[in-house]
């Protein structure tokens, strides 16, 4: 039998537009509903966490993300969301856990090649963060973030060169990236 798609799944999914606290709602009435499976409840708490994540709101979207894996241990969206948090807490070890848990469940997913090499060059860990730049750039050669950040990471590390041809790369497909690292959009 196919699942009816009601208003609040609308907004939770984020059908119904970007605000974080029509998400928040939406996902909120889907879950205390608790009409839906385990599968789709997992996604309407981890779309939550996200929502609260945008909003500032850390432990609850990790509480989200915590609740979301119980019901559905296979999501690796939802790991690397929850390496998020951590990460952005400070707790790089549980970070790189958590991104790690998410390449297990999908091996070419570049966001948590992404998400683990920036925590492992905050930890200091270079050479961990290079492989893991690389692992996301061989998945897709084109993906602005991850040369620039490689970039980065190779001026860190000395080699001036290669760190100018990722960063050049990034700029012709997005001129503007430098901006977004420099000036970080507030929230």
């Amino acid at each position: 039998m196919a699942q009816v798609v009601s208003k609040e799944w609308g907004q939770c999914s984020g059908g119904e537009g970007r605000d974080p606290d029509l998400i928040i709602a939406g996902c909120t009435a889907v879950i205390q509903a608790h009409t839906d499976p385990p599968r789709r409840l997992a996604i309407a708490l981890n779309n939550r966490g996200v929502a609260l994540k945008a909003k500032g709101d850390l432990d609850h979207a990790l509480q989200d993300y915590d609740a979301s894996l119980q019901l559905d241990p296979y999501a690796a969206n939802h790991y690397n969301n929850r390496g998020v948090i951590y990460r952005i807490k400070g707790d790089l070890v549980r970070a790189v856990e958590e991104y790690g848990k998410a390449i297990v469940l999908k091996p070419d997913y570049i966001a948590a090649y992404y998400n683990r090499a920036l925590a492992y060059r905050e930890m200091g860990q270079f050479d961990s963060a290079l492989t893991d730049f690389n692992s996301a750039l061989r998945i897709n050669p084109y993906n602005e973030y991850a040369l620039y950040q490689r970039g980065l990471l190779k001026q860190k590390m000395g080699d001036m060169q290669d760190a100018a041809v990722d960063i050049a790369a990034a700029k012709s497909t997005n001129p503007e990236i430098a901006k977004e690292f420099e000036h970080p959009p507030t929230e």
